[in-house]
C-alpha cells in the first residue's frame, strides 16, 4: 500500500493549486517581465515541458540525442528520495505532468534552453525577432526570487515558513537543527507539529503554493534549480530544511538528482 502513496498525493495535489501553465508557445502567460529585455519563467520546467522537447527530437529522427537527453529516473532510490513506485511512473505517469522534471544534467538543461530558443525564433508569430532562453546566473536568480528586495529571506516577505494559521509557504523537509551536547554537533530532529500522513517528501506541482511579486512559483523549496554558474542550485527543494531553502540558500551538485530541476529566463536580443 505505501508505494501508492505518490499517486494519491499527486491527484490530491493538483486539487489544491491557484494556476496551471499553459501550452509551451503561450510565452506571455509563462513568463513574468524582470526588465526591459528579461523575462523568467513562472514555472519551474515540468515533466510535460520536457516531454515536448524530447518527442521533438524524436519527430525529428535525433535518436542519439534523445536518448542522451533522457531522465535519470533511478534518482529515486537515492537518499531519502527512495521510492521504486516513483522510478516507473514520474517522468511519463500524467498525474505528474504539471510536476518538476528531475534527474537531469546541467547539460540537459542547456540543450533544452537552445532547443526552446530555436523553437520561439522559427515561430512565424512570435513576439520578439530573436531571443535567447537561458538558466539564469546566480546574481539575476537572487532577484528575481526577491522581487527586487535583497533583505527578504524568503520569496513571500517574512522570515516564516507558515503563516499564522500554521500552513506551508513552500515545499520543504519538516524537521530542525539542535545542538547536541553529548556528540557536540548539531543534529536534525523531527518537526513534532507535522504528522507523518501530513508530510510531503517529494515534489508538487510547479504552480503549487502562492507566487513571489513578479508571479514566479516556487521558487524556495519543492526542487532547487539549476543557475547558469555549473554546479550550483538555488532555492532548496522538498528535501531540504526550513533553513536551507531561503533565497540566499544553494546547493552544490555534481550529476542528476531527485530534488535538483530548473527555471529558464528569455532574454530578448532584437525586438
Amino acid at each position: 500500500m505505501k508505494n501508492f502513496v505518490p499517486i494519491l498525493c499527486a491527484v490530491l495535489l493538483l486539487s489544491f493549486t491557484t494556476e496551471r501553465p499553459s501550452k509551451h508557445k503561450d510565452f506571455k502567460q509563462k513568463f513574468s517581465k524582470i526588465n526591459a529585455d528579461l523575462y523568467v519563467g513562472k514555472y519551474e520546467v515540468s515533466n510535460l515541458d520536457y516531454r515536448l522537447f524530447l518527442d521533438d527530437l524524436i519527430k525529428n529522427n535525433q535518436l542519439l540525442f534523445h536518448k542522451k537527453s533522457l531522465p535519470d529516473s533511478s534518482v529515486w532510490t537515492e537518499n531519502r528520495s527512495s521510492n521504486e513506485v516513483m522510478v516507473r511512473i514520474y517522468f511519463r505517469h500524467q498525474a505528474y505532468e504539471n510536476y518538476p522534471v528531475v534527474g537531469i544534467s546541467y547539460e540537459n538543461a542547456l540543450d533544452y534552453c537552445i532547443w526552446l530558443t530555436n523553437q520561439y525564433n522559427q515561430d512565424e508569430k512570435r513576439q520578439y525577432k530573436k531571443v535567447v532562453f537561458q538558466l539564469l546566473s546566480k546574481t539575476d536568480w537572487m532577484f528575481a526570487a526577491s522581487a527586487g528586495d535583497s533583505v527578504r529571506t524568503f520569496p513571500w516577505g517574512t522570515g516564516f515558513i507558515r503563516n499564522n494559521r500554521k500552513q506551508d509557504l513552500c515545499n520543504y523537509r519538516h524537521g530542525k537543527m539542535i545542538y547536541d551536547s553529548t556528540s557536540k554537533k548539531y543534529i536534525e530532529i523531527k518537526d513534532e507539529e507535522i504528522s507523518e500522513t501530513k508530510e510531503i517528501t517529494f515534489t508538487s506541482p510547479v504552480n503549487a503554493y502562492f507566487p513571489n511579486l513578479l508571479g514566479l512559483y516556487n521558487t524556495s523549496g519543492n526542487v532547487a534549480e539549476m543557475v547558469a554558474e555549473k554546479g550550483i542550485a538555488k532555492g532548496g527543494s522538498y528535501n531540504d530544511l526550513p533553513y536551507q531553502v531561503m533565497i540566499k540558500s544553494e546547493k552544490n551538485y555534481a550529476k542528476p538528482s531527485a530534488d535538483i530541476g530548473f527555471r529558464v529566463s528569455m532574454r530578448i536580443l532584437e525586438k
